[in-house]
């Protein structure tokens, strides 16, 4: 197994458009503000963190402990160490957290999971402090649709029956119509070679709800690593300050996230997350947000209404009622958790962008961020033709459209001459960048036209790759693996196929090259050997 770094002009490529605040903005934003994601972290930063305590760290240990008891997650000697380790006042963690997904969910999510373990791993051996790896099952949240899917590399999909509601993904039991889904995915990936360990995996759900079925699924896979699993409806009783200050003031905190906004747009970039109260109440089932009324609080859509004592007192007796937003799950992990940095993904450094003057309104220190792991994987025919076409990394990166990995070496004439055109429209949009900031339309411009003149590339080599049928097959066949659907491999596949292929082996090959510079922002090119 080979791992490639590709160049950072991945990241200017249309697939992470969806991502992008503002079609003008320099380039994919987290590269170009370095002050939104984290780059390092020092003894003295452990230090810091450390002395700035927990509010209740025996309750934090008894919401592990409980989490760990409810869902009947598999234990491993590593998980009860860390979790030990994690009583002691000194000890610091690395979060990270998803969506609970079928089968695992997508690549990304493992990703999210070894970034946070190898983090831990080396803030240990450079800082000389115990860190723990934290994942926060967001099961709280109802959006079934996003979370249903998982996908193989051939195309074919297994989904969760389940119809679209508002019920918590905590409470959506894996009844028998969706363990005869999963039967139908262990029958497919039944003759790879680690087959059995993927059923042992894909087994954790049954006789579980979606969101305990996916902790123990990756902690079947993971615990080994010392990763522990958080139900965040265990912290609720703990988290009662902030949200208690959400029900007293509502139209400040929505004052506060606007504020956020505005900071955002400021520097040219657009928010991720709307200025709306980060709250939502659970009532009869359902996961319900709430917007500020004429004596409290109201259901949107016409729901009920309640008053701002009625709130408050559910919030005393039932704490379990609430349910936090977006923007304010962050501040309330960092505000109960011993968190050097939370491992996220592009639209979650999106958002964390925004929150600064909540954070400081709360008294909450601002949550640090720091980009995951992110990969696409190369095996099999789409392996064999990259090879045949000779292609290498930078290829990748470059590539807009299948035709343009047929003969990226050889580009002649036209070709040749649009790509100097380019080059030379980059240099001088960096120049004006550099000598004159206010130079921002120009360089919109400057973008435009190099976009355009890539159209007119891709149209050349299209022309081209049509004369050689051999080499276009070969150029579809990699495509297709690298970005299915022209989308991100690494949000269209799950994680199960791999692990039932390759076994689990590439995972810890994986963690090491995370674990040689965390702070990396290049995106790796995994080669898998035939």
């Amino acid at each position: 197994m080979k791992i490639h770094s590709l160049p950072l002009s991945w990241y200017d490529r249309p697939q992470y458009r969806p991502v992008l605040p503002t079609p003008d903005a320099e380039s994919w934003f987290p590269l170009a503000r370095e002050e939104l994601t984290l780059r390092s972290l020092s003894e003295e930063d452990c230090r810091k963190r450390a002395a700035g305590g927990v509010p209740d760290r025996e309750g934090l240990v008894a919401a592990f402990k409980s989490t760990c008891e409810d869902w009947r997650l598999p234990e491993t000697p590593e998980a009860t160490a860390a979790l030990e380790s994690l009583a002691r006042d000194d000890t610091l963690c690395v979060v990270t957290g998803q969506q609970p997904g079928f089968l695992g969910g997508p690549l990304y999510v493992l990703y999210k999971a070894l970034t946070a373990i190898a983090l831990s791993r080396w803030v240990e051996a450079k800082c000389g402090r115990a860190c723990v790896p934290i994942f926060w099952v967001a099961g709280e949240d109802h959006d079934i649709d996003e979370v249903r899917r998982h996908r193989l590399p051939s195309g074919e999909t297994f989904q969760l029956p389940h119809p679209a509601g508002r019920a918590p993904l905590s409470e959506l039991a894996i009844d028998p119509p969706s363990e005869a889904v999963i039967d139908e995915f262990l029958s497919v990936v039944s003759d790879l070679p680690h087959s059995s360990l993927v059923e042992e995996l894909a087994s954790q759900y049954r006789g579980r709800s979606v969101a305990s079925g996916f902790a123990a699924l990756l902690a079947g896979l993971l615990g080994r690593y010392g990763l522990l699993f958080l139900d965040p409806e265990k912290l609720r009783p703990l988290s009662k300050p902030l949200i208690r200050r959400c029900i007293e003031d509502p139209a400040e905190v929505i004052n506060q996230i606007e504020k956020g906004s505005e900071e955002l747009s400021g520097t040219g970039l657009k928010p991720f997350v709307a200025s709306r109260l980060p709250l939502f109440v659970l009532r009869e089932g359902s996961r319900d947000h709430l917007s500020p009324g004429e004596n409290g609080l109201v259901v949107d859509g016409g729901g009920p209404q309640f008053d701002r004592e009625e709130l408050l007192e559910l919030l005393e007796e039932e704490p379990g009622s609430f349910s936090s937003g977006a923007l304010l799950r962050p501040l309330i992990q960092d505000y109960l958790l011993p968190s050097l940095t939370t491992v996220g993904g592009p639209a979650e450094i999106g958002y964390f962008a925004q929150l600064g003057p909540l954070s400081k309104w709360l008294g909450v220190e601002r949550p640090r961020i720091l980009l995951r792991f992110q990969a696409t994987l190369l095996a099999g025919e789409g392996r064999q033709a990259w090879r045949e076409l000779g292609l290498d990394g930078g290829s990748l990166a470059e590539a807009l459209n299948p035709e343009d990995l047929v003969s990226p070496a050889d580009e002649r004439g036209e070709l040749a001459e649009l790509r100097t055109i380019r080059e030379r429209l980059s240099s001088l949009g960096s120049d004006l960048e550099t000598e004159n900031p206010g130079s921002r339309g120009v360089e919109r411009g400057l973008r435009t036209a190099q976009e355009s003149l890539a159209r007119l590339a891709g149209r050349i080599r299209k022309l081209q790759a049509r004369g050689d049928p051999a080499a276009w097959e070969r150029a579809s066949a990699a495509w297709n693996q690298l970005l299915p659907d022209g989308r991100l491999q690494e949000r269209r596949w799950g994680f199960l196929q791999p692990i039932a292929e390759y076994g689990p082996e590439w995972i810890e090959t994986v963690l090491e090259e995370i674990g040689r510079d965390p702070f990396s922002l290049s995106h790796r090119l995994i080669e898998f050997d035939s």
